[in-house]
C-alpha cells in the first residue's frame, strides 16, 4: 500500500528508504573505513594537542589542503619520538567519520618522520630539551678525582670492554679497586639497570663511576639516549665519565656526563694517572726540592759567615755605647726642657700675684660698682618708659570700647528687642509676628512685650 504525503509541494512515498542522519553518518564511516583502510598518509603537523597527556589531536596539511588526524594512546606509546608542529610525518592508518559531529578524520595507527629516521629524530629532541635545561652547560661539569681508591664501572661483565678497562688500569697503576656493575647495555630493559647500577655504586662509596659500552649503531646505542640515564648521569653526586661507542659515536649520556671519553680505553685512561709517570714526576721534584733546599742552606751559610765576621757580632758592646750615648743625650734634653718650663711658670705666677694686690682689688670693685650703678638707672628709665607707653595704649582702648559697647549706646536713649524664646536679637518685622513675646533691654531694665500689631513703614531722614 502507497500513502502520499505533500511535503512543501512535494509528494514523498512511503515505501522510500529515508536515511536518518546517524544511519547516513554510520554508512559513510562504513564505507570510508573499507575503500580508505591501511594507507599511508604524508603532511605538515600544525595545532598539535595532547589531551590528558594520552590522545593526540592534530591537523595533517599540504600546499593545498589538510584534515583532522587521531592517534590514540595505545598507538602513540610506541613513539620512540616526540611529535609537535611543524614536523614533517609519514603516517600509517585508517580514514573514518566521527559520527556525532558529522566530520571525517584520519585514525592514525603509527607514525615516522619523512626523510629522517624516528630514532634521530628523538635523539636531536631531546638533546634540545636537554640543552635548554642546563643539563649540557660546562659549569655543572664536576672534576675528577687525582687518584681515586674505588672506581665503579656500569657496563656487561660479558664484552670486552671490561676487559680492556682492566688491562690498561693494570698497565698505569697496579693496585687498583674496581667494582664493576654488571648490566644490560642494549634491549628494552637496559636503560632501567644502567640507573639502578649508578645509585648501587654511588651507594657503596665509589669516587667516580664509568659508564662504558662498545661501539654499535644508533639502536644499539639507543638505552645511553634516554631522558631517565641522562637524568640520572646529571643528579649523580659523584663524576661520571662517559665512554659509549667509538670516538666518532655521540649519545645524550656523553653530552650529560662530567667528561666523554672517546672509546672504554680512553676513558681508563683518564680516570687512573699513569704510575711510572708519577713516580717519575715524585722524583723530578724530590730532586728539585733537595737542589732548591742546598741552595738555599748554602746562601744562608754564607750570609752567616758574613755576620759572623761584622763588627758588630765580634764587640756587641758598641750597640750599648750607642744606646747609652743617646739615653744621656735625651735626660739633659728632659732636664733642659723642665728647667724652661719652671722659669716661665714661675714669670706667670709672678704676674698674677701682682694683679692680686690689695689696693688693686678695691679699685676694681670701685669701677665696677659705678658701672653697674650706672646700668641700673638705665634699666630703670627703659621700664618706666615702656610702662607709660603700654598705659596710653590701654587708655586708648578703653575709650574706644565704651564708645563702641552696647551699654553706651543704652544710655543714649536707645534700645535692644530680643526674642523671649531664641534670645536672639530683632533687627527686622520679617523676624516676629503677632501675639509674640518679646523682650525690650532698656539701660535702667527689662520690658517684657508682645506684638499687638506690625506696622510697615520706610523710614524717611529729613535734611
Amino acid at each position: 500500500m502507497e500513502f502520499n504525503q505533500n511535503l512543501s509541494g512535494y509528494k514523498i512515498s512511503r515505501n522510500i528508504d529515508i536515511y536518518s542522519v546517524s544511519r547516513l553518518n554510520f554508512e559513510i564511516k562504513r564505507n570510508l573505513e573499507d575503500n580508505f583502510f591501511n594507507i599511508y598518509l604524508e603532511g605538515e603537523v600544525s595545532n598539535f594537542c595532547c589531551h590528558n597527556n594520552k590522545h593526540f589531536y592534530f591537523v595533517l596539511k599540504d600546499e593545498y589542503s589538510k584534515i583532522k588526524v587521531v592517534m590514540f594512546y595505545q598507538s602513540n606509546k610506541k613513539l620512540d619520538f616526540e611529535i609537535k608542529d611543524g614536523i614533517h610525518l609519514i603516517l600509517t592508518g585508517y580514514v573514518s567519520v566521527y559520527e556525532k559531529r558529522g566530520e571525517y578524520q584520519f585514525i592514525a595507527t603509527s607514525a615516522q618522520p619523512a626523510g629522517l629516521g624516528s630514532m634521530l629524530l628523538a635523539f636531536e629532541q631531546l638533546k634540545e630539551k636537554l640543552a635548554k635545561k642546563g643539563y649540557f652547560d660546562q659549569s655543572v661539569k664536576k672534576n675528577l678525582p687525582f687518584l681515586p681508591t674505588k672506581i665503579g664501572a656500569v657496563t656487561s661483565t660479558s664484552g670486552a670492554v671490561i676487559k680492556d678497562i682492566i688491562t690498561i688500569l693494570t698497565k698505569r697503576y697496579g693496585n687498583f679497586h674496581l667494582i664493576v656493575r654488571n648490566v644490560n647495555v642494549q634491549g628494552p630493559t637496559s636503560s632501567e639497570e644502567i640507573c639502578i647500577a649508578i645509585d648501587d655504586l654511588c651507594e657503596y662509596g665509589v669516587d667516580v663511576v664509568i659508564i662504558a659500552r662498545g661501539g654499535g649503531s644508533l639502536e644499539d646505542l639507543w638505552a645511553f639516549n634516554t631522558e631517565e640515564v641522562a637524568e640520572k648521569v646529571f643528579k649523580c653526586p659523584i663524576p661520571v665519565i662517559s665512554a659509549v661507542g667509538h670516538e666518532t659515536d655521540y649519545t645524550i649520556c656523553d653530552f650529560v656526563a662530567d667528561i666523554r671519553a672517546a672509546t672504554p680505553s680512553v676513558a681508563a685512561t683518564i680516570v687512573m694517572p699513569d704510575k711510572n709517570e708519577l713516580m717519575k714526576n715524585i722524583k723530578n721534584n724530590i730532586e728539585k726540592a733537595i737542589h732548591n733546599l742546598n741552595n738555599k742552606i748554602y746562601s744562608y751559610k754564607k750570609e752567616l759567615n758574613y755576620l759572623s765576621k761584622s763588627r758588630i757580632f765580634l764587640t756587641p758592646k758598641i750597640l750599648l755605647f750607642s744606646r747609652w750615648q743617646d739615653c744621656d743625650l735625651i735626660i739633659k734634653n728632659l732636664y733642659e726642657e723642665i728647667r724652661n718650663s719652671l722659669k716661665y711658670k714661675r714669670i706667670g705666677f709672678n704676674q698674677i700675684f701682682k694683679s692680686l694686690s690689695s689696693s688693686n682689688i678695691v679699685k676694681n670693685i670701685s669701677i665696677k660698682k659705678l658701672i653697674l650703678k650706672d646700668f641700673i638707672n638705665k634699666i630703670k628709665n627703659a621700664v618706666d618708659i615702656r610702662i607709660n607707653n603700654f598705659k596710653n595704649v590701654i587708655n586708648f582702648l578703653i575709650h574706644e570700647l565704651k564708645a563702641k559697647s552696647p551699654i553706651s549706646v543704652l544710655e543714649r536713649g536707645f534700645s535692644f528687642v530680643l526674642d523671649e524664646e531664641e534670645k536672639k536679637v530683632i533687627k527686622s518685622i520679617k523676624q516676629v509676628e503677632i501675639g509674640k513675646n518679646i523682650n525690650v533691654i532698656l539701660n535702667d531694665g527689662i520690658l517684657n512685650s508682645k506684638i499687638l500689631n506690625i506696622i510697615k513703614k520706610s523710614l524717611k531722614y529729613s535734611q
